[in-house]
């Protein structure tokens, strides 16, 4: 039996990460050149309230600190304790910027879909059910199944069936790169390998 605390942890946590399909979704209605503004934008919030909290020195004891700290408290909630705070955010929309920029904006919007959904499921079932693991990495086929399967449903939104199958399966696979933060590497992957796919 997985440890449930963790699992618990986990589980907040990815349901935070997978409600960046929101922002995927919001992106439809704003348009290519400012969607990659605000994703933009929200990643070098993350980068420098990252840095922020990583050298602040002392707090100044005002209002305006008391506020910070409350959303603090709140949003480290949702962070691992040995990471630096807030770069899973960060590389999320550094990904999907790269993504929008790159591609074409609905496979960019396929590829975000699938990094949202695919990589959220992923973790929460190889957390909870991960039995088989892949070669020595700490991925699971369970997590990877898994990945596979969110990611699909995520794409098909925004993308031809078979587009979105392969599409998927590049997900997984990026997945599990090693030394290659998965927020990275599953939107360019997934949104490569369907650009490809719509060439021919």
């Amino acid at each position: 039996m997985k440890d449930m605390s963790g699992f618990r942890f986990e589980l907040s946590r990815q349901i935070v990460h997978i409600s960046g399909i929101l922002f995927i979704i919001f992106a439809q209605f704003i348009g290519r050149e400012t969607t990659i503004l605000y994703f933009s934008l929200i990643a070098a919030f993350f980068f420098l309230y990252s840095w922020y909290i990583r050298n602040q020195e002392k707090r100044v004891q005002n209002m305006l600190s008391r506020m910070e700290s409350r959303f603090r408290d709140f949003t480290l909630k949702f962070e691992r304790k040995d990471a630096n705070p807030f770069m899973g955010a960060m590389f999320f929309y550094i990904g999907c910027t790269i993504a929008f920029i790159v591609f074409p904006f609905n496979i960019a919007s396929a590829a975000g879909a699938m990094l949202a959904v695919g990589d959220s499921l992923s973790t929460i079932v190889g957390t909870r059910l991960g039995r088989h693991k892949i070669g020595k990495t700490n991925k699971s086929f369970e997590g990877s199944a898994a990945c596979f399967v969110g990611s699909l449903l995520a794409g098909v939104i925004f993308v031809a069936p078979h587009i979105a199958v392969l599409g998927a399966i590049a997900a997984a696979a990026a997945e599990l790169l090693p030394k290659i933060n998965d927020n990275l590497s599953i939107p360019v992957v997934s949104g490569l390998v369907m650009l490809i796919l719509t060439m021919f």
